[in-house]
């Protein structure tokens, strides 16, 4: 399997545009995201990164990060947003659940051809709300190599809330790296760090979006739809607290 470099809580920023600044310092990590992605694969093909050696999951405060300072510079007003609590967004920015179903993949695949497909069982959320909530589909993530995959990304339609979607990804498949800023971390699962998103605009849609890590995998929960999007980051960290690896 191909070595990737996995920094999901940094590319969940990308494309937060404020402004024609704002936008070109998205370009930047998006174009550093790439290189370091694209460096990866080189080291794999060179055999200069054993493709054998564990995955692996850091925490790192944004002055060690290995980036130019025009993209540490992108964080630090990410930073400064997250702490300041609900963002506006543009009308149009998050989708009626009309269109956001409509884009979902729908193939829904069985327990045990996941089983084969992923380098751990996938998560089990019947402890969660998710488990009675109506799967729309799902689709692999993370490092992809023929059919299997690192991750699994599943859709569900939520009654009251819209759709919400569950994002696992093993960390310790072999070549994986996951890095996350820490001063993004603002909140708490299960006792660990987590990052706790929320952003709404001027036509009652909103949007959450909670990431954190377990023993072994990394998580993305988000919620989009219409209403209250205290009530979704609510749900989100109930969910969370049910899942285990």
């Amino acid at each position: 399997m191909n070595s990737i470099t996995v920094s999901f809580l940094l590319a969940a920023l990308l494309y937060s545009p404020r402004g024609i600044c704002a936008q070109d310092e998205g370009d930047a990590v998006g174009k550093w995201l790439n290189e370091r992605t694209m460096r990866a694969a080189l080291e794999d093909s060179t055999g200069a990164r054993r493709s054998s050696q564990e995955g692996t999951y850091q925490v790192i405060p944004l002055s060690e990060l290995d980036a130019p300072e025009e993209v540490k510079h992108h964080f630090r007003t990410e930073i400064a947003l997250s702490r300041s609590g609900v963002k506006r967004v543009p009308n149009g920015e998050i989708p009626s659940q009309e269109q956001l179903i409509a884009s979902l993949p729908k193939a829904i695949r069985s327990d045990a051809e996941l089983r084969r497909r992923l380098p751990s069982p996938p998560t089990n959320l019947q402890r969660t709300i998710l488990g009675t909530a109506d799967l729309i589909g799902m689709e692999p993530s993370g490092a992809l190599d023929g059919l299997t995959s690192t991750g699994l990304t599943r859709f569900f339609r939520l009654n009251g809330v819209g759709v919400v979607e569950f994002n696992e990804h093993n960390f310790r498949a072999p070549g994986s790296k996951v890095e996350v800023i820490a001063e993004l971390q603002n909140v708490r699962v299960n006792g660990v760090p987590a990052q706790l998103e929320r952003v709404s605009d001027d036509r009652g849609r909103s949007r959450a979006t909670l990431s954190w890590a377990g023993e072994s995998k990394v998580y993305t929960l988000i919620a989009i739809g219409e209403g209250d999007v205290e009530r979704k980051a609510t749900l989100l960290h109930q969910i969370a607290a049910a899942v285990k690896d």
